[in-house]
């Protein structure tokens, strides 16, 4: 979820609900127990629907942590690693064969509803409302989707499309980004502060302030690699938000550069690739070394307020 550029907005800006990230990688059958398809559509695993099948023809499982590589690979955080084993035809990236059954996508929402967007076929499917107050969301490793609301920690049930409140943020009133590293530990960010938060308690602590006149845009993120980034509002004459280094042992932040982007909301790592959704309904292809940010597309008036990472990013 955003921090607006003075307070928060009552349409309860949110950074994902600000990011729902949490898209999953990897393929599907057509077939779960109890429920089947229609002939010309396939069961998306990842929200339990039916879905049109795009597909061309049967092919090998997906993997989660395919990078894209080719001459786009100076923008990924670790492009030539984890390469997919099923094939170049199932593997999630920018040059993927898109009548593949790989399945890419992530989790978005915006301030009512929770979408999850393949970044590679430039598609958006809406899932469900979302909690009042949403203000961001992330995927544990072990897939669970949590979201953060001034009333608490949520888990969002996807066989029931349902959202839990679980805990009150204990010390934490307005934090606007979620993130959680790969051995499952959350941190959230509030203006020009990092916290780290107890995802079965709701228990917050917190690591430092971010200094160097850094404050949270919206949403934070970590790879695979546990490198924790956010985006950061602008500074002085800029219009642009940038990318932000975070110390997860100081909360002191470095930074990255400016993204040419203003409203960056939401930060996602999938695939090994930084995107990042806005709140002028823009998907963002971002170098997580320079913070330079892409646009690959443009989904019109959705004010997108956070997302979420997919499980193994």
């Amino acid at each position: 979820m955003h921090l607006p550029r003075g307070g928060w907005s009552a349409s309860g800006a949110l950074c994902v609900l600000g990011a729902i990230v949490i898209a999953l990688g990897g393929c599907g059958s057509d077939e779960v127990e109890g429920q089947s398809c229609d002939p010309g559509e396939r069961l998306n695993p990842v929200s339990g629907r039916c879905v049109e099948d795009v597909r061309s023809g049967p092919g090998a499982d997906a993997g989660e942590d395919a990078d894209a590589g080719g001459d786009d690979a100076g923008n990924l955080p670790d492009a030539g690693e984890d390469a997919d084993a099923g094939g170049d035809e199932d593997t999630c990236a920018l040059d993927m064969d898109l009548q593949s059954e790989a399945v890419c996508q992530f989790y978005a929402h915006s301030a009512s509803m929770l979408y999850l967007i393949d970044p590679f076929r430039l598609t958006i499917e809406e899932v469900r409302s979302v909690p009042e107050g949403l203000f961001d969301i992330d995927t544990h490793p072990d897939g669970r989707l949590f979201g953060i609301t001034p009333e608490g920690l949520y888990r969002f049930d996807a066989s029931a499309e349902s959202w839990e409140l679980m805990e009150p943020l204990s010390g934490l009133a307005n934090p606007n980004g979620l993130c959680i590293d790969t051995g499952g530990q959350g941190y959230l960010t509030s203006y020009d502060e990092l916290y780290t938060v107890d995802l079965e308690s709701g228990a917050v602590a917190l690591v430092g302030e971010t200094g160097g006149g850094f404050s949270s845009s919206g949403d934070c993120v970590i790879d695979k690699g546990n490198t924790i980034l956010m985006s950061s509002a602008p500074r002085g004459f800029s219009q642009d938000d940038e990318l932000v280094w975070l110390n997860g042992d100081t909360g002191e932040g470095s930074l990255r550069g400016r993204t040419g982007h203003a409203d960056i909301y939401g930060l996602t790592a999938a695939w090994g690739i930084l995107f990042g959704t806005t709140g002028e309904g823009k998907l963002l292809r971002i170098n997580p070394a320079t913070g330079v940010a892409d646009e690959l597309h443009d989904f019109g008036d959705i004010v997108f307020n956070g997302a979420a990472s997919s499980p193994a990013r």
